[in-house]
């Protein structure tokens, strides 16, 4: 048990749900009772406790905290907590742990961002400057240049942390120290990430500008040169298009596009405001407060799907403008956008046709099935012009193969809503896989290879969710697979899915069954326990559309929509034709992959691509939920850093040895640290001895092992600082010889010549 000093600094509990830092004014040991001083609203307030151990000592953060908590001495949650809040009352919303970046969202912006600073982060090493994503966009650039490997920046958080803000910072970066001398495909990336936003991103009640799509974007180099991009999209959220919870919004576009069409205009196209639209009202939120519609709208034009926009109004014939008005005007105007037939409107609207024994038979759709056949179409509408929009970008952006790229990922945050369905248990399926590959990168195959390396360490456990994974989507009893088979039975339900979960998982820890018989069941989430509701789940999943209404899209006179449905057709004929071993081919009817199936597949495809990518993480924090700026609440941010495991990971990067190199390569690169001649046939290994106790307080910070050097982050910061100003060096002593030889070149040249001109001279007069 620690004595206790008056004046000394503890961590202390007072029942609040986090600890409290405070200065001990009384101490009896005896009687086992100290007295604490802590600042309460900016005053003091004392406590005394009488459990001794909920009070431990603590090291002084200081003014400011520290830029990196990996120096931390005092390694605890508290640490963490109250390190990274002084930093934020100070406006530093940015704190390294290790080569890791922890951003808290300061809900405003600072002028942080400019040029200026671009300039002062552009090829410093990580650690050499404060804190800043631009760090994290040099150092991935500079890692690019030097060793031409793939680079990936993984940006997660939870919902409403900053990843979208911190995407655009990243790509404002690397736009900044393009080397090239045309700006044009810089800009039209720039621009696509607007565009995108405008689409795929809406109001929810946790985030304001909510990304309900997921975005893998890799900007390609040659040379330090951007060449081009390309952007994959996933899961695009399509219950959106047409219902929205209280307080939430349809995506951006429509409300920007009401509000910034002239009257004119919205006349033209039968638009009115969108509190009258069905589709737009249902969230009572028509305006936000840090968005102006209008505005993003010109904005939204400037970029280059204007061209996009003019054509596809050029194709509208606008000899119908005299659209009769009356109880059908809806269903007319319709028609006439989408240059669609009314009667095959409203067949595809109204009723069902079915084949028996060569016999069509049409049957008319009671009011439920009319609006879920409605809503179809409208989802469908959407979602295909979300696709078209994202290819279109890359036709326009990406220039073929790259020579090295860096990839940001941008993907939803971890969800849990009052109600929570399909479309959340895929998202935080995503952020389950995310926090894997993260795991997997900082703590498993680190560990992995110190084992195979043969080097002195003591390993850190971790939260490993591999389990939760296996309860989402292993084969054949996961919830997805299990989703997935009940989609092919065209007489299953959501009922019948829920029961299959329950008698699967019935003994799994991480599954739980709701008390009452609510149509729910439970899912222990790294970041917490998050209830579905399965109502829908099936139909989602399955996310059908009727022949007879593709063939109605297809039949748009539009070329833009007529052309999104041929392929969406082609592509299902495609799956129903199967190559056969002899080289033939045989039409049957499979099963037609589900949203989960291809989510799952699109998922897993873009682990192997991250995989071929060196990794740079940016961990995104929720300050608070109700998205006021620099707003701090302790319990909000406490519970973030624990389920991101962000102690185990300030462990690992303090004692661990992130940087490893080959013995050769570290004694190429490093060899020019050492004066003078190294004896001839010297080993690999000892070479890479006699570089590192050149730097001092090396000792600790570095591990050989059987075939590799393991550095700690500061070693090799102090590695890459010594040859820098080594190879500085050697640069003005190669110019300063050269130009002393260019200089006694032309002094030797100019003398002969005057000896010349002289003897010339000489016997001229002579003469």
């Amino acid at each position: 048990m620690d004595d206790y000093q008056e004046g000394d600094l503890v961590w202390f509990d007072p029942g609040i749900g986090y600890l409290l830092p405070g200065e001990v004014v009384d101490f009896s040991k005896p009687a086992q009772v100290i007295t604490v001083q802590a600042l309460i609203s900016g005053k003091p307030q004392n406590f005394t406790l009488h459990n001794l151990e909920s009070v431990k000592k603590r090291q002084d953060l200081g003014p400011n905290g520290f830029e990196d908590m990996i120096e931390l001495v005092d390694l605890n949650e508290a640490s963490l907590l109250w390190n990274l809040k002084i930093r934020y009352d100070k406006e530093m919303i940015y704190t390294y742990t290790g080569s890791i970046l922890v951003a808290v969202n300061p809900y405003k912006m600072f002028d942080i961002y400019g040029l200026e600073m671009v300039k002062k982060y552009e090829g410093q090493i990580l650690g050499t400057l404060p804190p800043h994503l631009f760090a994290i966009g040099s150092s991935a650039y500079g890692k690019m240049s030097k060793d031409s490997e793939n680079q990936v920046v993984v940006i997660s958080g939870e919902s409403g942390a900053g990843k979208t803000e911190s995407t655009k910072l990243i790509m404002q970066y690397l736009a900044a120290v393009n080397k090239s001398p045309s700006n044009l495909i810089t800009e039209q990336i720039l621009e696509a990430n607007p565009l995108l936003e405008s689409f795929g991103n809406a109001k929810t009640v946790r985030n304001d500008n909510s990304s309900r799509f997921g975005k893998y974007m890799e900007v390609h180099f040659k040379d330090g040169v951007i060449t081009g991009a390309r952007s994959t999209e996933y899961l695009l959220e399509k219950s959106r298009i047409v219902t929205q919870a209280s307080d939430e919004r349809n995506y951006h576009v429509f409300y920007e596009m009401l509000s910034g069409l002239s009257d004119t205009e919205k006349e033209k196209y039968g638009l009115q405001t969108a509190d009258n639209y069905f589709y737009l009202n249902q969230g009572g939120c028509f305006k936000i407060k840090s968005k102006d519609d209008a505005e993003d709208f010109q904005f939204l034009l400037r970029c280059f799907i204007w061209e996009t926009f003019t054509s596809t109004r050029k194709q509208l014939k606008h000899g119908q403008e005299g659209v009769e008005i009356g109880s059908d005007a809806e269903i007319r105007w319709a028609s006439h956008l989408l240059q669609l037939s009314l009667d095959g409107i409203l067949r595809a609207m109204t009723t069902k046709t079915t084949e028996a024994r060569n016999e069509r038979v049409v049957t008319p759709l009671n009011i439920d099935q009319a609006l879920d056949a409605r809503d179809a179409i409208a989802k469908a509408l959407y979602s295909s012009l979300f696709s078209w929009l994202v290819q279109r970008v890359n036709n326009i952006v990406f220039k073929g193969p790259r020579k090295t790229s860096i990839a940001i990922l941008d993907i939803f945050g971890f969800e849990d809503f009052k109600e929570n369905s399909f479309e959340q248990l895929c998202i935080n399926y995503a952020n389950e896989t995310l926090q894997y590959y993260f795991n997997k990168h900082v703590f498993k195959l680190e560990q992995q290879e110190y084992a195979k390396e043969r080097i002195e360490w003591q390993p850190i456990n971790y939260q490993d969710n591999q389990p939760v994974l296996n309860l989402i989507a292993k084969k054949p009893v996961g919830i997805l697979p299990l989703l997935d088979d009940e989609s092919n039975f065209p007489k299953a339900t959501d009922l019948s899915f829920l029961e299959k979960c329950h008698y699967n998982h019935a003994l799994n820890e991480l599954y739980s069954r709701p008390r009452m018989s609510s149509m729910e069941f439970g899912v222990k989430h790294y970041a917490g326990q998050v209830w579905y509701s399965v109502d829908g789940f099936l139909d989602k999943n399955r996310d059908t559309l009727r022949g007879v209404v593709v063939e109605l899209l297809i039949s748009s006179k539009l070329p833009m929509i007529s052309k999104m449905f041929q392929e969406l057709r082609d592509t299902a004929e495609a799956a129903k034709t199967i190559s056969k071993s002899n080289g033939r081919f045989v039409t049957m009817k499979p099963r037609t992959p589900t949203v989960g199936a291809r989510f799952h597949d699109s998922l897993q495809s873009l682990v192997d691509q991250m995989a071929k990518c060196h990794p740079w993480f940016v961990r995104c924090i929720k300050p608070n939920n109700e998205k006021a700026p620099m707003k701090f609440d302790m319990l909000i941010v406490l519970e973030q850093l624990r389920y991101s495991g962000m102690l185990e990971t300030i462990s690992i990067r303090k004692t661990g040895y992130p940087i490893r190199m080959k013995f050769q390569q570290f004694a190429e690169r490093y060899r020019c640290i050492v004066p003078g001649r190294l004896p001839r046939g010297s080993p690999s290994r000892d070479v890479c001895r006699v570089i590192l106790d050149k730097i001092p307080g090396s000792k600790d910070q570095y591990q050989l092992g059987s075939s590799k050097v393991f550095l700690r982050e500061s070693l090799e910061q102090a590695l890459e600082k010594e040859r820098v100003n080594i190879l500085r060096g050697s640069v003005v002593t190669i110019q300063r010889y050269v130009r002393g030889y260019q200089a006694r070149k032309k002094y030797k040249l100019m003398r002969q010549s005057a000896v010349k001109i002289q003897t010339s001279y000489r016997a001229w007069t002579a003469r």
